[in-house]
């Protein structure tokens, strides 16, 4: 379907490791477009040939009851529907722990085998080394990777590329004990500009300043809050670009989107200033959707809801509020990268524990129904066609990518 400096590697032939620009959450896409390989050579069709184009649209389908895979449903039981016009399905395939385990073509279909090729693209941006984080990757690299899959692994201050060919060199259990060993000191360094605002910003606080000074040192405390918030940056033109380079790639497109809770610290400012520190996302998330659905790009959106250590109040001093909390700023952007998501058949999911997160997201990425069909009076003009599976049954959820750009 439709260079920084390099330094020194785990492996030369397991892992491909280079420098980038420190940043945070702005690099869960735009370092990810210096390590995804864009392929050339695709084509479309003539705008100048008039006959019928064959189209199959591709659709994987994940089907759970009560939170289990339901794996025993035949083409019979599904119905497609494009813009709310019932479609005949060409074939359904389903897929278990990687592997093509039934499929059924209506008609004598002729359509090629599923792409065994795997694309996994694992971004964690952590603001604190997280222990069972390591147990994460231990299962990503034996239980999730395929001997043809590709990874890339985001952390927030380097990018790691994996190469499949590797693993005949280097035994993966070894492989992810090296990524574990670096990723506590990216993520010490990747967030060293972080921890020092949040230090300032909390002695700062405990300094006594005579009363006519007062507002002063305030202005100052929600300078410091300011650059806090705005070193969290996704725009639209990352998201579009990331999709971009994704979309070339043949085979399936997994992004595991790990983040942790971003604060700011828990200060009482005047309600203004407080309305200040909100930053909104920046970019229409609608149409983003409709950018990744299209893309045939699963995004599985996991939250990690602990509040970093170092943004805790150190003060054991009796506060004005003691209700108050550090301010989340993930709620919008962790909303929106949840409709991403479910726009794109995946699983979203708000925790403290990255492993089981982790580990929901790589069964759901495993296990799925593909399902082809041939749209009636299919037309090349740019418009978005919106998908719709049902499923037979009671108490299923269904989840499937959004639709497609007629292109």
């Amino acid at each position: 379907m439709k260079e920084g400096r390099r330094v020194r590697s785990f492996n030369r032939e397991a892992i491909s490791l280079k420098a980038t620009p420190v940043s945070r959450r702005i690099g869960s896409f735009s370092l990810l477009l210096l390590f995804v390989a864009m392929l050339t050579g695709q084509t479309g069709s003539s705008p100048q040939q008039h006959e019928s184009v064959v189209v199959n649209i591709e659709v994987p389908v994940r089907v759970l009851k009560k939170g289990a895979f339901v794996d025993g449903l035949t083409l019979k039981d599904f119905e497609v529907f494009e813009n709310g016009v019932r479609q005949a399905i060409e074939a359904v395939y389903l897929i278990k722990d990687k592997k093509v385990l039934r499929e059924e073509k209506a008609g004598g279909a002729a359509l090629p085998p599923p792409r065994n090729v795997r694309h996994y693209i694992l971004s964690l941006d952590l603001k604190e080394y997280l222990p069972n984080i390591g147990d994460a990757l231990d299962f990503f690299f034996t239980e999730v990777l395929g001997p043809e899959d590709t990874l890339v692994v985001i952390t927030p201050a380097k990018t790691y590329r994996f190469k499949p060919e590797a693993s005949s060199r280097l035994p993966r259990p070894q492989i992810a004990n090296q990524l574990k060993s670096k990723l506590k000191t990216d993520i010490q360094l990747g967030n060293s500009q972080y921890r020092t605002l949040m230090r300032d910003f909390y002695r700062l606080e405990e300094e006594d300043y005579p009363a006519e000074l007062a507002e002063v040192k305030e202005n100052m405390l929600f300078e410091l809050a300011k650059q806090m918030r705005d070193l969290t940056e996704v725009t639209e033109s990352q998201v579009k670009g990331f999709a971009d380079t994704l979309k070339s790639q043949e085979g399936e497109k997994h992004v595991f989107l790990v983040f942790q809770k971003d604060v700011l610290p828990e200060h009482e400012f005047a309600e203004d200033r407080q309305m200040e520190l909100f930053k909104p996302v920046d970019f229409d998330v609608e149409k983003i959707k409709r950018y990744f659905a299209d893309a045939s790009i699963t995004i599985h959106c996991l939250y990690i809801t602990k509040t970093p250590e170092f943004a805790q109040n150190p003060s054991n001093r009796i506060r004005s509020n003691p209700a108050a909390r550090p301010q989340d700023l993930s709620s919008d952007i962790y909303a929106s990268f949840k409709e991403m998501a479910a726009a794109t058949g995946g699983l979203t999911e708000s925790t403290a524990n990255p492993n089981f997160a982790l580990r929901q997201a790589a069964e759901a990425s495993s296990n799925y129904y593909l399902l082809y069909y041939r749209p009636l009076n299919y037309r090349a003009d740019g418009r978005f066609q919106k998908i719709e599976i049902r499923v037979k049954g009671e108490g299923l959820k269904v989840t499937h990518r959004l639709g497609y750009i007629a292109d």
